[in-house]
């Protein structure tokens, strides 16, 4: 919103429009802040299990944040990341479209799933938690075991194991 709509609230109003400037420029996706800001190199802890990764429609196409995610996870030790077939597909989320059209919406996270199901991974890693609550929704009312994580907890938890 901040990064691509906020300035549209102050058009005409040079102040307000440098202010909103001055914030985007310190506003970043989360993996990119720490990829691109922080420049981690290495993720402390590990994390041994199966993982793939759902790219959200918001955070690649409109953020950009395509690698990062990516590389972040590779850093992580003992992490299996399995590519997701079709991964660029939507999840079926998108804001108003799953309470708009919630048959089609549905359809299409249970083909997401499909997909997801098909990489064995005991792990669903996304940077969109909009996309992880629908897809947890459908994985709970079909008994799937695979457990969604934004990818900051997976680094929480990966932390977590090499503290103890």
């Amino acid at each position: 919103m901040i990064h691509h709509h906020y300035a549209a609230l102050f058009e005409g109003d040079a102040v307000r429009l440098a202010q909103v400037e001055q914030l985007r420029e310190r506003l970043f996706e989360f993996s990119q802040f720490l990829v691109n800001v922080l420049k981690v190199e290495q993720v402390e802890g590990a994390f041994p299990h199966a993982v793939t990764f759902h790219p959200s429609c918001h955070g690649a196409r409109l953020l950009g944040a395509k690698r990062e995610p990516l590389q972040l996870l590779r850093k992580v030790p003992a992490l299996e990341l399995r590519p997701l077939p079709n991964a660029e597909d939507c999840c079926g989320f998108g804001g108003t479209f799953a309470v708009k059209l919630p048959e089609i919406s549905a359809a299409i996270a249970d083909e997401k799933l499909a997909h997801v199901q098909s990489t064995g991974a005991r792990y669903l890693v996304s940077t969109d938690l909009g996309c992880l609550m629908h897809l947890c929704g459908r994985m709970q009312r079909r008994g799937l075991s695979v457990e969604p994580l934004h990818i900051a907890e997976l680094l929480d938890r990966a932390l977590a194991a090499g503290a103890g």
